[in-house]
């Protein structure tokens, strides 16, 4: 046992309210990582982290919490309590709902009091009725640019929003992929969500689906071939890209030319550089690189304050088994899936593609269209 003023200011406020409910808390050993301080009653042992960062706790710190559960060193703790005093992103709530085992529980503080996160399947749709559409094109082929639109609109859904996706490549690769669309199971008691898939000769801009307020469009990689109708309405644009040493300078042309494509017929869109397939090395070879993207588009970031390199650092799509394997469900006879299914409590795709979703929000205006939080709070 020791005196809570052993903590930082943060800590110390939770671990008071945890000793006013007769909690013991215990300091872990020197130089450990993944949590805070213990806290013990009768036969439960929690590990607690306590979060006290300005902006709300996004999907990375979720999933770095529960990841620590994986570990040996967790393996004599009940429970984990994560505590943030600024709250959670609405993606962040969707990741951990969504994989989250019984093992830990979230939880903030709210003038002064830690109160427990309690999920309600319960959501209120927006009253906007303006149709949003988000393109994800580039001048480039094999780029991942449908594996991006699919799992891009499938963070969409289970976040809240009501979202479609028009397949506006010839080779109806994603139509080939999804069909008509594709069910996302619920988390606990949440119903399935959906995602339906449209032909451009099946969209009809002036009477969408009941209910629809996004619409992601998988480009062609031929400007030309996608209708100007359709380009001119993006409010925001995803350019995928990889971390490729030796294209550099090539996937840096093709980037600025996709731009110069998006800005010759639409002038206001956001536009988001993504890497795809990033491999984060020990070696810090992916440091080096993703320095060299920042470097290479700052002056085009600063002529075109709608455009934006993400940071891989911030947000990106890692290279994972479950995205290279996507897609062998049309081969195996499967029903069409995306590559959301969480195996061992993990899921990085679906981490990836929450977190692609917070970065937006929170560099546009996007989560103005979603529906509210699916969450109550209970006071500890």
């Amino acid at each position: 046992m020791v005196s809570v003023g052993q903590l930082r200011d943060a800590e110390e406020q939770v671990a008071r309210q945890l000793q006013q409910a007769g909690w013991t808390i215990t300091l872990p050993p020197p130089n450990t990582a993944g949590y805070d301080f213990e806290a013990s009653k009768a036969r439960e042992v929690i590990a607690v982290q306590v979060k006290s960062h300005k902006t709300p706790v996004k999907v990375p710190q979720v999933e770095r919490f529960l990841d620590f559960f994986d570990l040996p060193i967790s393996r004599r703790f009940t429970r984990g309590l994560l505590v943030s005093l600024s709250g959670f992103t609405h993606n962040a709530l969707s990741y951990f709902s969504n994989v989250n085992s019984n093992r830990v529980r979230l939880a903030v503080v709210k003038e002064g009091t830690v109160h427990w996160i309690r999920f309600d399947d319960k959501q209120t749709a927006p009253d906007s009725d303006q149709l949003v559409y988000v393109g994800v094109f580039t001048c480039k082929g094999g780029v991942g640019k449908t594996t991006i639109s699919a799992h891009l609109a499938g963070a969409i859904a289970l976040s809240g929003y009501n979202v479609a996706i028009i397949d506006l490549d010839p080779q109806k690769n994603l139509t080939t992929l999804l069909g008509g669309g594709v069910l996302i199971p619920g988390a606990g008691k949440e119903p399935p969500r959906s995602v339906r898939v449209f032909r451009l000769d099946e969209w009809d801009d002036n009477q969408p689906p009941p209910g629809i307020k996004l619409v992601v469009c998988d480009c062609s990689p031929v400007f030309e071939e996608n209708p100007v109708h359709i380009v001119e309405k993006f409010s925001y644009c995803i350019i995928p890209t990889t971390l490729n040493p030796l294209g550099l300078n090539k996937n840096g042309y093709v980037i600025k030319n996709t731009l110069r494509e998006i800005r010759s017929v639409n002038k206001n869109a956001y536009v988001f550089v993504l890497i795809n397939n990033y491999f984060k090395d020990e070696a810090h070879k992916a440091q080096v690189l993703k320095n060299q993207y920042k470097k290479y588009f700052s002056k085009l970031s600063e002529q075109e304050p709608r455009f934006q390199f993400i940071d891989p650092d911030n947000a990106a799509i890692r290279n994972s088994k479950q995205l290279f394997y996507w897609g062998y469900h049309i081969y195996s006879g499967e029903k069409p899936e995306l590559a959301f299914t969480t195996i061992g409590g993990k899921c990085a795709p679906k981490a990836d593609f929450l977190n692609l979703l917070d970065y937006l929000e929170e560099h546009s205006d996007i989560s103005q269209f979603k529906t509210t939080d699916n969450l109550e709070l209970e006071m500890y």
